[in-house]
């Protein structure tokens, strides 16, 4: 295989700083969240959308946005199916780019997984095994994406569910990957607390691996704050899991090589029966913004 270190790649390249935002789901409740947020005195930078919920209806994006009030977005996705040698069909392909265009999108964060195959997708997210051919896979498919897309590429570490089959564990795929297709990395701390319910994680190996200029955005969870200090529902774990995200992301910031350009809260599946409050999540965007360290001074409406 040839590795990255045999080419040299050009100093990575990323966009000016977005701000704070959260993973935005398509829901009711999601929509009151947002009003309450901005009755509370709270703001987004920019939004984060799963580009799976606007499959059957690519338009409905845009009347999504602007009820956000037109703020920037990323799209989470696996659509392009990086990790597969079977390729997206012409029609998939056609609702990304309308969706780019639709949501204002700065960049699309895709999957390091496999989705499989041009006419079935799994459903899920297999975790990759780390080996050399696949490794080429992705970085062949990510070379072919950028040039369809509509806008710069972004991929993620995945959790571990089972332990690696190749010579590359997550992240270090992760970085070889990105240096190789010269893509950014949105960087998961909450994947590394997910992994703790198949294959826990060495977690400071596994950061230790991501080539920090490489890291665009991260994402960190956001859970009910007096639901996780409730001595009746046991959350004592996952309220220390949670500081572990704060923290490492904290120190990452200590890093001169750390610029990511934006942050984002996972509020759903945060390991909290309830969402954070809409007070709790104005605090932590401000939060975020402060250790971005500019304010992007994007306002809701």
């Amino acid at each position: 295989m040839t590795t990255t270190s045999e080419h040299p790649a050009p100093p990575h390249l990323k966009p000016p700083t977005i701000g704070a935002g959260f993973l935005y789901h398509c829901s009711p409740e999601f929509a009151r969240l947002y009003q309450e947020l901005v009755a509370c005195g709270g703001r987004i930078d920019f939004v984060e959308y799963l580009a799976t919920h606007f499959g059957s209806d690519v338009e409905y994006v845009a009347e999504v946005n602007a009820g956000l009030g037109n703020p920037p977005s990323t799209l989470h996705c696996y659509e392009y199916m990086i990790g597969s040698v079977d390729r997206p069909d012409a029609a998939t392909v056609a609702k990304l780019q309308r969706m780019v265009e639709a949501a204002n999108c700065q960049y699309i964060g895709e999957h390091v997984g496999m989705m499989g195959t041009t006419e079935q997708y799994s459903g899920t997210f297999l975790q990759p095994f780390g080996t050399d051919e696949q490794t080429e896979t992705f970085i062949r498919n990510l070379r072919e994406v950028k040039e369809q897309a509509g806008c710069a590429l972004t991929i993620e570490n995945q959790s571990q569910v089972y332990n690696r089959i190749g010579p590359r564990s997550i992240c270090e795929q992760v970085r070889d990957i990105a240096v190789g297709a010269d893509v950014g990395i949105l960087l998961s701390l909450s994947n590394f607390i997910i992994a703790e319910r198949f294959v826990p994680m060495d977690r400071e190996r596994e950061i230790a691996a991501i080539p920090l200029e490489y890291v665009w955005q991260v994402h960190l969870p956001l859970g009910n704050a007096a639901q996780l200090n409730d001595p009746d529902l046991g959350l004592d774990w996952r309220r220390a899991e949670q500081r572990w995200a704060n923290e490492t992301l904290v120190q990452l910031f200590k890093e001169p090589s750390f610029k990511p350009v934006s942050v984002v809260f996972e509020i759903e599946d945060a390991g909290t029966p309830s969402h954070a409050t809409p007070e709790e999540l104005r605090d932590a965007l401000e939060w975020a913004r402060e250790l971005l360290g500019e304010d992007t001074k994007v306002e809701v409406r």
